[in-house]
């Protein structure tokens, strides 16, 4: 069984996707330099056809951004409602949150806390508060994931 440690899921929340942002950037720069050129020179339709281009580039650069922001932050959600679970069960174990691992990278009812010491707590949600059950396991075959530093 994995379990996740705060920092790792702390790790995970996404950071902004530069590559898409400097590529947006570009094409709005091209579109700015084709749609000052199509203006000073407006007997050639080259500059035109070019900010055409470059407006479409733009478009699809902020479709496909806002496409992926939307899975990102459900995915994030996902993350922070794990750390919450830890922060909490660290409050009410009186342990530091950095000493606690998690099974599930997404918090839910029934997810498995570890200790350091090896002690295992399940988590039942009751309005957006935790109780903890501890558990006795035989056996246990557990894997820590943390972060690579």
């Amino acid at each position: 069984m994995k379990f996740y440690s705060y920092e790792y899921l702390l790790s995970r929340i996404e950071v902004t996707n530069w590559l898409q942002i400097t590529f947006a950037a570009i094409s709005a720069l091209l579109l700015l330099f084709a749609l000052f050129m199509s203006f000073r020179d407006k007997k050639t339709t080259k500059y035109r056809e070019l900010s055409l281009i470059a407006l479409l580039l733009v478009l699809v650069t902020i479709a496909v951004h806002i496409n992926n922001y939307q899975s990102h932050k459900r995915i994030d959600d996902q993350y922070s409602t794990a750390l919450r679970v830890i922060e909490q069960a660290s409050g009410l174990l009186e342990e530091d949150k950095t000493d606690l691992y998690i099974n599930t990278q997404a918090a839910r009812d029934g997810a498995i806390i570890k200790t350091k010491e090896d002690q295992f707590y399940r988590i039942i949600s009751v309005d957006g508060n935790i109780l903890l059950e501890k558990m006795n396991l035989y056996n246990p075959q557990t894997e820590i994931v943390d972060v690579e530093k």
